[in-house]
Protein backbone atom coordinates (compact mmCIF):
# COMPACT_ATOMS: atom_id res chain seq x y z
CA UNK A 1 0.00 0.00 0.00
CA UNK A 2 2.72 2.44 0.97
CA UNK A 3 4.74 1.72 -2.16
CA UNK A 4 1.99 2.68 -4.59
CA UNK A 5 3.01 5.99 -6.13
CA UNK A 6 -0.48 7.45 -6.01
CA UNK A 7 -0.44 7.02 -2.22
CA UNK A 8 1.99 9.88 -1.74
CA UNK A 9 2.40 13.57 -2.27
CA UNK A 10 5.83 14.90 -3.21
CA UNK A 11 6.80 15.20 0.44
CA UNK A 12 5.64 13.06 3.32
CA UNK A 13 6.50 12.13 6.87
CA UNK A 14 5.38 8.65 7.89
CA UNK A 15 5.98 6.87 11.17
CA UNK A 16 5.84 3.09 10.88
CA UNK A 17 5.07 2.12 14.45
CA UNK A 18 5.20 -1.53 15.46
CA UNK A 19 3.39 -2.40 18.65
CA UNK A 20 2.02 -5.39 20.53
CA UNK A 21 1.35 -4.53 24.20
CA UNK A 22 3.99 -1.78 23.99
CA UNK A 23 5.74 0.25 21.31
CA UNK A 24 8.41 -1.95 19.73
CA UNK A 25 9.69 0.39 17.02
CA UNK A 26 9.00 3.75 15.42
CA UNK A 27 10.73 4.16 12.08
CA UNK A 28 10.36 7.50 10.27
CA UNK A 29 10.14 7.53 6.47
CA UNK A 30 10.45 10.78 4.49
CA UNK A 31 11.11 9.60 0.93
CA UNK A 32 10.26 6.82 -1.48
CA UNK A 33 13.91 5.76 -1.37
CA UNK A 34 13.84 5.44 2.44
CA UNK A 35 10.65 3.42 2.19
CA UNK A 36 12.17 1.04 -0.36
CA UNK A 37 15.27 0.53 1.81
CA UNK A 38 13.14 -0.06 4.90
CA UNK A 39 10.94 -2.59 3.12
CA UNK A 40 13.99 -4.50 1.85
CA UNK A 41 14.99 -5.26 5.42
CA UNK A 42 11.58 -5.12 7.11
CA UNK A 43 11.54 -7.04 10.37
CA UNK A 44 8.25 -7.69 12.14
CA UNK A 45 8.56 -6.77 15.83
CA UNK A 46 6.51 -7.87 18.79
CA UNK A 47 4.10 -10.73 18.22
CA UNK A 48 2.92 -10.65 21.81
CA UNK A 49 -0.62 -9.86 22.85
CA UNK A 50 -2.20 -6.81 21.27
CA UNK A 51 -3.31 -3.63 22.96
CA UNK A 52 -4.17 -0.78 20.60
CA UNK A 53 -4.08 1.88 23.32
CA UNK A 54 -0.26 2.30 23.57
CA UNK A 55 -0.06 3.45 19.95
CA UNK A 56 -2.76 6.06 20.51
CA UNK A 57 -1.01 7.28 23.69
CA UNK A 58 2.30 7.39 21.82
CA UNK A 59 0.80 9.37 18.94
CA UNK A 60 -0.82 11.77 21.44
CA UNK A 61 2.62 12.34 22.96
CA UNK A 62 4.08 13.03 19.50
CA UNK A 63 1.29 15.54 18.83
CA UNK A 64 1.94 17.24 22.18
CA UNK A 65 5.69 17.45 21.39
CA UNK A 66 4.80 18.97 17.98
CA UNK A 67 6.42 16.05 16.13
CA UNK A 68 3.14 15.88 14.22
CA UNK A 69 1.89 19.29 13.21
CA UNK A 70 -0.81 18.31 10.78
CA UNK A 71 -1.51 14.62 11.34
CA UNK A 72 -3.82 13.36 8.62
CA UNK A 73 -4.61 10.00 10.13
CA UNK A 74 -3.53 6.65 11.48
CA UNK A 75 -3.62 3.39 9.54
CA UNK A 76 -3.52 0.45 11.94
CA UNK A 77 -2.79 -2.93 10.34
CA UNK A 78 -4.16 -5.57 12.68
CA UNK A 79 -5.92 -8.88 13.18
CA UNK A 80 -8.45 -7.04 15.34
CA UNK A 81 -7.76 -8.80 18.61
CA UNK A 82 -6.99 -6.32 21.35
CA UNK A 83 -8.20 -3.49 23.54
CA UNK A 84 -9.33 -0.36 21.71
CA UNK A 85 -9.25 3.17 23.14
CA UNK A 86 -12.70 4.27 24.27
CA UNK A 87 -12.24 7.90 23.22
CA UNK A 88 -11.99 9.12 19.62
CA UNK A 89 -8.58 10.65 18.78
CA UNK A 90 -8.40 14.08 17.08
CA UNK A 91 -7.46 12.50 13.72
CA UNK A 92 -9.00 9.93 11.40
CA UNK A 93 -8.24 6.29 12.15
CA UNK A 94 -8.65 3.21 9.99
CA UNK A 95 -8.12 -0.35 11.18
CA UNK A 96 -6.97 -2.46 8.24
CA UNK A 97 -7.50 -6.21 8.09
CA UNK A 98 -6.08 -8.66 5.58
CA UNK A 99 -8.70 -11.16 4.41
CA UNK A 100 -7.13 -14.48 3.47
CA UNK A 101 -10.50 -16.17 3.06
CA UNK A 102 -10.62 -17.14 6.73
CA UNK A 103 -11.43 -13.69 8.03
CA UNK A 104 -13.70 -13.52 11.07
CA UNK A 105 -15.67 -10.34 11.53
CA UNK A 106 -14.00 -8.02 14.01
CA UNK A 107 -15.63 -4.99 15.49
CA UNK A 108 -13.88 -1.62 15.57
CA UNK A 109 -14.90 1.40 17.64
CA UNK A 110 -17.71 3.51 16.16
CA UNK A 111 -15.28 6.41 15.60
CA UNK A 112 -12.94 4.32 13.41
CA UNK A 113 -13.04 3.13 9.82
CA UNK A 114 -12.75 -0.56 9.04
CA UNK A 115 -10.95 -1.58 5.86
CA UNK A 116 -10.63 -5.16 4.66
CA UNK A 117 -7.79 -5.78 2.20
CA UNK A 118 -7.47 -8.70 -0.17
CA UNK A 119 -4.53 -10.01 -2.17
CA UNK A 120 -5.45 -7.72 -5.05
CA UNK A 121 -4.87 -4.71 -2.77
CA UNK A 122 -1.30 -5.64 -1.88
CA UNK A 123 1.78 -4.56 -3.77
CA UNK A 124 3.80 -7.65 -4.61
CA UNK A 125 7.36 -6.96 -5.65
CA UNK A 126 8.39 -9.11 -8.58
CA UNK A 127 11.94 -9.87 -9.60
CA UNK A 128 12.82 -8.44 -12.99
CA UNK A 129 15.41 -10.91 -14.18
Amino acid sequence: ILQQQESFFHTFHIHIIQCDTKIQQDHVITSAEELAAYMESFDLRGNGGTDFRPVFSYVSDLIEKKTFRNLKGLLYFTDGWGAFPKKRPPYDTAFLFFDEGTYNEREVPPWAMKVILGKEDLYIKQNKE
